[in-house]
């Protein structure tokens, strides 16, 4: 988990729509302070299928101290039966851009 940083939380939707509605939708609520979505190809293995599909990834750029709500609300919304969710610490970010996810987020 991450700890007093900042963080990214990545998730993948069927279509743009939806991304683009649950990117707007948590940063309005104020669980990140950016989403940057785009087009991927995704093959995976769902119920004993090799799958080849598009998706659109998100990666929600965040603090610690909002993670745990920003995941809630993914798996919340999410229409997948079993979302991606992927969290990954941010080591180093550039000290401009901290200070405005700190002012954009408390």
């Amino acid at each position: 988990m991450c700890l007093d940083k900042a963080c990214l939380i990545m998730t993948t939707y069927e279509s743009e729509e939806r991304a683009s509605y649950a990117a707007k939708d948590i940063v309005e609520k104020g669980l990140a302070a950016c989403a940057t979505y785009f087009k991927v190809s995704s093959i995976y293995k769902w119920k004993g299928k090799i799958e080849d599909a598009s998706e659109y990834l998100v990666i929600y750029k965040t603090l610690s101290t909002k993670v745990e709500q920003l995941k809630s609300e993914v798996l919340k919304t999410h229409s997948y039966e079993v979302p991606e969710l992927l969290e990954v610490n941010v080591d180093s970010v550039g000290e401009g851009y901290l200070r405005w996810m700190l002012e954009t987020l408390i």
